[in-house]
């Protein structure tokens, strides 16, 4: 039965394997002195960390809570990465913009990807508790 313990188990594991990939190519860039490159696995490392922490933060026996807790936090932290991307855009300044997107994409990625696995959770122990 896939219910929350599992959600938990798989959703976390995913964190951290995710966490993995990106310290080793941040690792192995800098080693091979392509800086900019590792410095945005290092931005996206530093988003996994960030929503790492906001599901533990969320994390409850019921489901819909959860959800609803952690999914808040998508809005809550990327709403000023949209706005300083907008600013970059407006004022020319692509480095910034591309940092923004880095990120917005990283953590579009995580909420897509905890959607997936909640998704996955049998019926009743989504809308119970």
């Amino acid at each position: 039965m896939k219910d929350i313990d599992w959600l938990k188990t798989n959703y976390l594991g995913f964190l951290t394997e995710r966490k993995g990939e990106l310290s080793k190519s941040m690792e192995s860039l800098y080693k091979q002195e392509c800086v900019d490159e590792a410095n945005f696995e290092k931005i996206k490392l530093n988003v996994v960390e960030i929503f790492s922490t906001m599901f533990s933060i969320s994390f409850t026996d019921d489901p819909v809570a959860l959800k609803a807790k952690y999914l808040s936090f998508f809005e809550k932290i990327t709403s000023p990465w949209h706005l300083n991307r907008e600013k970059a855009l407006e004022f020319e300044q692509e480095m910034e913009r591309i940092v923004e997107d880095v990120k917005i994409q990283e953590a579009d990625e995580l909420k897509i990807r905890f959607e997936a696995y909640f998704n996955q959770m049998d019926v009743d122990q989504r809308c119970t508790n």
